[in-house]
């Protein structure tokens, strides 16, 4: 995993200038030390996105995203952390050593990934020309998919002619090497050792990355032309194209998914074209497989709403399912929109134009109103086994959604509409955990409309940064209260005052939130070693400590944009931290007692109690 020196992210950090950043996405007004407009991240008319150059950090307090230079450029551009570092330090200057740079790669692999993407756009400069050359080819795009012009330029569509040796020569020509054209199965070859194309014949859909570069290729074999084979081909997997990190059309998507704050969600390269060209530019789709973590990760970046177009039979219904529990796990609104029988979005689009498609769209209920009403159907609409086999059957999606009061809204939702009472359906839901559920090796087969797939951290070794699905011991942390918060600004902004505070009050450790003790002792030890505690080194701690609680991290995000404490308000700061750490103690102790029947245990706890109170005379006396 590619990991970066905090002291290289700091850097960058500084130099990067966030009102810039954030200004070349947002028209920024200035109001007081802030910069205020409107949210890039949800749809709002008054401005609640907030910019503090000072602080180098964005808060919305609409939605309650915020964060660094970095948390910006990764949710507005669905990139992550590492490739959000490179970007940044090359428009800061940064130089970073080859082996941050590279991360695990050396120079010899990152030159061999350049040879490989090199290639590709070889490939492709090869079809798209072959394809202006082939009627033939041509008339399929134009005629049959009716595909405009523009659109097959745009999406650079090609032609494989059929020979089985022309890429062969234009690589050999162009001194390729052919392990290379192996490697990114351009070429195949024969027991006999000759090399052959391996896409001939077949009309060619690049697959082009954020900025620009050809990945990989999926291959639509022409129907004009006889030779065996299946009917799709794709390029193997390879350095520079994984299936399960690459969505067709996002990088054209990327700035329409913004503006419209939604994506659209299908399966196939056609149905993100016949959108793109009435209009609806916001489409992507995987690239012949399951909707993956990583794909989900990548739209909930952008996007906090998904519209899922899959075709309407059974497999297509359990594709829906599981990028729905995916998405959900990621806070993402999952709508999904049912197309006429016998309908894909490609032919729907075509036949019925941009305004029926967007009625669909519009009138698109939510995933677990949609499975709710397909369960309920299917399993005979009513009767105790029925409804029982309905609940089992949208269950994993209700728990996988991450946002507690959205599952608590389909909980309610899943009740009025089975019959049951809301109490008694919680009760069935009690201890399961929130979030997508693993299922282990060893039980047999999965469940309806399950989904499978291992948990992806952040590049680096570092937590993601967006919010994962609240668990019960997650939940279960109290908020963090008004005067640790307050500190944590104080020791920011005054750290001199607020050490002495502290230290005077021997209450370096009374912060009772685990997040904030983590954050103060940070900061604390920071100061100690010489080295600058800043709202940025704050937000990053908190993360590593706490980033299962968005709202924990959404609270500290916030207190970080508010004024810190006046200096003479410090130490009635730390007084009211002692009070509180007091009575948590406390009521800690007299819970014990109550419980406790050993005259001996009930002695030792009483003087426990006395000393507690004994302190807390101590330092209310300090002046």
């Amino acid at each position: 995993m590619v990991k970066f020196s905090s002291e290289k992210v700091e850097e960058i950090r500084e130099r990067a200038d966030i009102e810039r950043v954030v200004g070349r996405s947002v028209q920024l007004t200035r109001r007081g030390q802030n910069l205020w407009g409107l949210c890039p991240f949800h749809g709002e008319k008054t401005p609640s996105f907030s910019v503090s150059p000072q602080k180098r950090l964005f808060y919305c307090f609409g939605c309650h995203l915020g964060g660094d230079v970095f948390d910006f450029l990764m949710r507005l551009e669905g990139m992550e952390f590492p490739e959000a570092v490179r970007t940044l330090a090359e428009e800061t200057g940064v130089e970073l050593p080859e082996d941050e740079r590279r991360g695990s790669e050396d120079a010899k692999a990152h030159e061999a990934r350049t040879r490989l993407y090199e290639a590709n756009e070889l490939a492709c400069r090869f079809f798209e020309h072959e394809l202006t050359r082939d009627p033939r080819a041509q008339a399929y795009l134009q005629e049959t998919r009716g595909l405009a012009p523009e659109t097959i330029r745009a999406f650079r569509l090609g032609w494989a002619p059929p020979e089985w040796d022309r890429l062969v020569a234009v690589f050999e020509k162009r001194k390729v090497p052919m392990a290379v054209a192996l490697e990114l199965g351009l070429l195949g070859k024969s027991k006999e050792g000759r090399l052959y194309d391996r896409l001939r014949g077949r009309i060619i859909f690049p697959i082009l990355v954020q900025r620009g570069q050809v990945a990989g290729f999926g291959a639509r074999r022409a129907d004009w032309i006889d030779h065996e084979g299946a009917k799709y081909l794709n390029s193997i997997e390879s350095p520079v194209y994984e299936k399960s990190g690459i969505l067709y059309g996002f990088a054209a998507a990327r700035d329409e998914i913004r503006r419209r704050r939604g994506a659209i969600l299908v399966e196939g390269y056609l149905d993100v074209m016949s959108l793109w060209q009435v209009g609806l530019q916001n489409a992507v789709a995987v690239c012949g497989t399951a909707l993956s973590e990583r794909h989900a990760g990548m739209l909930s970046r952008l996007t906090k709403k998904v519209f899922s177009i899959f075709d309407g039979d059974a497999a297509g219904r359990a594709a829906t399912a599981h990028a729905a529990r995916l998405l959900l796990s990621e806070g993402v609104d999952v709508q999904v929109v049912e197309l006429p029988e016998g309908e894909d979005p490609d032919s729907f689009t075509r036949k019925e134009g941009a305004d029926s498609t967007q009625k669909l769209i519009d009138a698109a209920p939510s995933a677990v109103d949609f499975f709710l009403a397909k369960a309920r159907t299917e399993n005979g609409g009513g009767g105790v086994a029925g409804t029982v086999r309905a609940l089992e059957a949208v269950k994993p999606m209700i728990l996988a959604i991450a946002d507690p009061l959205a599952r608590d809204v389909a909980i309610a939702a899943a009740g009025r509409a089975l019959g049951i009472d809301e109490r008694v359906l919680r009760r069935h839901l009690r201890g399961e955990p929130a979030g997508i559920q693993r299922r282990d090796a060893h039980q047999s087969g999965p469940g309806p409309w399950t989904a499978t797939s291992a948990a992806e951290g952040r590049p680096g070794g570092e937590p993601s940064k967006s919010a994962p699905a609240a668990t019960p011991a997650a939940s279960a942390v109290p908020p963090p209260s008004v005067v640790e918060l307050a500190l944590i600004r104080a020791l920011i902004d005054q750290p001199e005052t607020t050490v002495a505070a502290l230290n005077r009050y021997e209450a370096t450790d009374a912060f009772t939130h685990p997040t904030l003790k983590a954050t103060i002792r940070a900061g604390l030890d920071a100061i100690e070693s010489g080295k600058k505690f800043d709202a940025p080194l704050a937000l990053e701690v908190a993360k590593e400590e706490g980033g299962a609680n968005a709202a924990t991290l959404a609270a500290i995000q916030k207190a970080l944009m508010d004024t810190a404490p006046e200096t003479d308000d410090v130490a009635e700061c730390v007084k009211r931290l002692l009070t509180q750490q007091h009575k948590i103690l406390l009521k800690k102790l007299k819970d014990r007692a109550a419980k406790e029947t050993d005259p001996e245990v009930q002695m030792q706890l009483a003087l426990e109690v006395k000393a507690i109170m004994a302190s807390r005379s101590s330092w209310e006396e300090k002046n």
